[in-house]
Protein backbone atom coordinates (compact mmCIF):
# COMPACT_ATOMS: atom_id res chain seq x y z
CA UNK A 1 0.00 0.00 0.00
CA UNK A 2 1.46 3.35 -0.98
CA UNK A 3 1.21 6.45 1.16
CA UNK A 4 -1.36 9.03 0.16
CA UNK A 5 -0.43 12.61 0.93
CA UNK A 6 -3.01 14.20 3.22
CA UNK A 7 -3.20 17.84 4.17
CA UNK A 8 -2.51 18.03 7.94
CA UNK A 9 -5.39 20.51 8.26
CA UNK A 10 -7.79 17.76 7.17
CA UNK A 11 -6.43 15.39 9.81
CA UNK A 12 -6.68 18.11 12.47
CA UNK A 13 -10.27 18.86 11.54
CA UNK A 14 -11.10 15.17 11.54
CA UNK A 15 -9.64 14.81 15.03
CA UNK A 16 -11.65 17.86 16.12
CA UNK A 17 -14.80 16.29 14.76
CA UNK A 18 -14.23 12.99 16.55
CA UNK A 19 -13.33 14.66 19.83
CA UNK A 20 -16.36 16.96 19.63
CA UNK A 21 -18.73 14.05 19.12
CA UNK A 22 -17.20 12.00 21.95
CA UNK A 23 -17.06 14.78 24.54
CA UNK A 24 -20.76 14.62 25.40
CA UNK A 25 -21.10 10.90 26.24
CA UNK A 26 -17.69 10.72 27.90
CA UNK A 27 -18.48 13.85 29.95
CA UNK A 28 -21.75 12.28 31.05
CA UNK A 29 -19.86 9.17 32.19
CA UNK A 30 -17.69 11.44 34.35
CA UNK A 31 -20.77 13.21 35.71
CA UNK A 32 -22.37 9.87 36.54
CA UNK A 33 -19.28 8.75 38.40
CA UNK A 34 -19.19 12.03 40.37
CA UNK A 35 -22.85 11.50 41.26
CA UNK A 36 -22.10 8.00 42.52
CA UNK A 37 -19.20 9.34 44.62
CA UNK A 38 -21.31 12.13 46.12
CA UNK A 39 -24.23 9.88 46.98
CA UNK A 40 -22.18 7.02 48.28
CA UNK A 41 -23.31 3.43 48.06
CA UNK A 42 -27.08 3.02 47.95
CA UNK A 43 -29.22 6.18 47.58
CA UNK A 44 -29.99 6.86 43.96
CA UNK A 45 -27.15 4.86 42.49
CA UNK A 46 -29.57 3.30 40.01
CA UNK A 47 -29.97 6.64 38.23
CA UNK A 48 -26.21 7.23 38.16
CA UNK A 49 -25.52 3.71 36.92
CA UNK A 50 -28.13 4.13 34.14
CA UNK A 51 -26.49 7.43 33.12
CA UNK A 52 -23.06 5.79 33.02
CA UNK A 53 -24.34 2.77 31.07
CA UNK A 54 -26.19 4.95 28.54
CA UNK A 55 -23.20 7.22 28.04
CA UNK A 56 -20.78 4.34 27.70
CA UNK A 57 -23.05 2.74 25.07
CA UNK A 58 -23.22 6.03 23.16
CA UNK A 59 -19.44 6.47 23.26
CA UNK A 60 -18.94 2.89 22.04
CA UNK A 61 -21.49 3.39 19.23
CA UNK A 62 -19.76 6.56 18.06
CA UNK A 63 -16.36 4.93 18.15
CA UNK A 64 -17.61 1.98 16.09
CA UNK A 65 -19.24 4.27 13.53
CA UNK A 66 -16.12 6.45 13.34
CA UNK A 67 -13.95 3.35 12.87
CA UNK A 68 -16.03 2.32 9.87
CA UNK A 69 -16.42 5.82 8.42
CA UNK A 70 -13.04 7.42 9.09
CA UNK A 71 -10.68 4.55 9.77
CA UNK A 72 -9.33 1.61 7.89
CA UNK A 73 -12.14 -0.56 9.31
CA UNK A 74 -14.55 0.54 6.60
CA UNK A 75 -12.23 -0.83 3.91
CA UNK A 76 -11.98 -4.25 5.56
CA UNK A 77 -13.29 -6.78 3.01
CA UNK A 78 -14.94 -8.72 5.85
CA UNK A 79 -17.25 -5.78 6.69
CA UNK A 80 -20.71 -6.26 5.21
CA UNK A 81 -23.72 -3.93 4.84
CA UNK A 82 -25.34 -5.67 7.82
CA UNK A 83 -22.34 -4.60 9.95
CA UNK A 84 -22.85 -1.03 8.76
CA UNK A 85 -26.58 -1.18 9.51
CA UNK A 86 -25.92 -2.50 13.01
CA UNK A 87 -23.27 0.15 13.76
CA UNK A 88 -25.42 2.94 12.31
CA UNK A 89 -28.42 1.68 14.28
CA UNK A 90 -26.48 1.92 17.52
CA UNK A 91 -25.23 5.38 16.55
CA UNK A 92 -28.74 6.76 16.00
CA UNK A 93 -30.35 4.90 18.92
CA UNK A 94 -29.39 7.52 21.50
CA UNK A 95 -32.32 9.90 21.24
CA UNK A 96 -34.58 7.70 19.13
CA UNK A 97 -35.43 10.54 16.72
CA UNK A 98 -33.85 8.93 13.68
CA UNK A 99 -34.74 5.52 12.28
CA UNK A 100 -33.32 3.56 9.41
CA UNK A 101 -35.40 1.66 6.91
CA UNK A 102 -33.28 -0.43 4.62
CA UNK A 103 -32.48 -4.08 4.16
CA UNK A 104 -28.74 -4.78 4.27
CA UNK A 105 -29.31 -8.22 2.74
CA UNK A 106 -31.05 -6.94 -0.38
CA UNK A 107 -29.20 -5.58 -3.41
CA UNK A 108 -27.99 -2.03 -2.80
CA UNK A 109 -27.01 -1.21 -6.38
CA UNK A 110 -23.26 -1.56 -5.80
CA UNK A 111 -21.58 -4.85 -5.00
CA UNK A 112 -20.89 -4.68 -1.25
CA UNK A 113 -17.52 -6.37 -1.87
CA UNK A 114 -16.39 -3.31 -3.84
CA UNK A 115 -13.38 -1.90 -1.92
CA UNK A 116 -14.48 0.97 0.30
CA UNK A 117 -18.23 0.45 -0.28
CA UNK A 118 -19.05 -0.07 3.40
CA UNK A 119 -16.90 2.92 4.37
CA UNK A 120 -18.76 5.16 1.90
CA UNK A 121 -22.11 3.71 2.97
CA UNK A 122 -21.41 4.56 6.62
CA UNK A 123 -20.15 8.05 5.73
CA UNK A 124 -23.27 8.68 3.65
CA UNK A 125 -25.69 7.33 6.27
CA UNK A 126 -24.05 9.55 8.90
CA UNK A 127 -24.34 12.57 6.61
CA UNK A 128 -28.01 11.74 6.00
CA UNK A 129 -28.62 11.58 9.76
CA UNK A 130 -26.96 14.99 10.20
CA UNK A 131 -29.53 16.47 7.82
CA UNK A 132 -32.40 15.50 10.14
CA UNK A 133 -32.34 17.99 13.05
CA UNK A 134 -35.84 16.97 14.20
CA UNK A 135 -35.49 13.30 13.37
CA UNK A 136 -36.84 11.22 10.55
CA UNK A 137 -35.93 8.22 8.47
CA UNK A 138 -32.80 7.21 6.58
CA UNK A 139 -32.98 4.75 3.69
CA UNK A 140 -30.42 3.02 1.47
CA UNK A 141 -31.69 1.54 -1.77
CA UNK A 142 -30.34 0.62 -5.19
CA UNK A 143 -30.21 3.58 -7.52
CA UNK A 144 -29.90 3.38 -11.25
CA UNK A 145 -26.97 1.71 -12.97
CA UNK A 146 -24.50 0.63 -10.31
CA UNK A 147 -25.26 3.20 -7.62
CA UNK A 148 -26.64 3.23 -4.11
CA UNK A 149 -29.15 5.91 -3.16
CA UNK A 150 -29.21 7.12 0.46
CA UNK A 151 -32.23 9.24 1.38
CA UNK A 152 -33.09 11.24 4.48
CA UNK A 153 -36.69 12.22 5.10
CA UNK A 154 -37.99 14.24 8.02
CA UNK A 155 -39.38 17.53 9.27
CA UNK A 156 -37.05 20.45 8.53
CA UNK A 157 -34.55 18.16 6.77
CA UNK A 158 -31.73 20.35 5.50
CA UNK A 159 -28.19 20.26 4.26
CA UNK A 160 -25.94 22.68 6.13
CA UNK A 161 -24.15 25.49 4.35
CA UNK A 162 -20.94 24.34 2.72
CA UNK A 163 -21.79 20.62 2.68
CA UNK A 164 -22.50 20.44 -1.05
CA UNK A 165 -19.24 22.22 -1.84
CA UNK A 166 -17.32 19.92 0.54
CA UNK A 167 -18.89 16.85 -1.09
CA UNK A 168 -17.61 18.06 -4.44
CA UNK A 169 -14.10 18.51 -3.02
CA UNK A 170 -14.39 22.28 -3.28
CA UNK A 171 -13.18 23.16 0.22
CA UNK A 172 -9.44 23.69 0.67
CA UNK A 173 -7.82 22.28 3.80
CA UNK A 174 -7.32 25.76 5.25
CA UNK A 175 -11.04 26.54 4.82
CA UNK A 176 -12.26 23.26 6.25
CA UNK A 177 -13.88 23.31 9.69
CA UNK A 178 -14.96 20.40 11.92
CA UNK A 179 -18.54 20.56 10.64
CA UNK A 180 -17.42 20.11 7.01
CA UNK A 181 -14.74 17.45 7.47
CA UNK A 182 -17.30 14.65 7.27
CA UNK A 183 -18.66 15.56 3.82
CA UNK A 184 -15.10 16.29 2.65
CA UNK A 185 -14.17 12.71 3.56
Amino acid sequence: MSAIPVDPAILEQLASRICHDLISPVGAIGNGLELVEEMGVGDGNDEAVKLIAYSAAQAAAKLQAFRLAYGAGGRDPNIKPEDVQKAFGKLISGDGKIRQGWDPFSPLGIDPKTPGFCKMLMLTLMLAAESLPRGGNVYADPGTENETLVRAEGQDATIRDGVENALKGGVAGDDLDPRLVHPAM
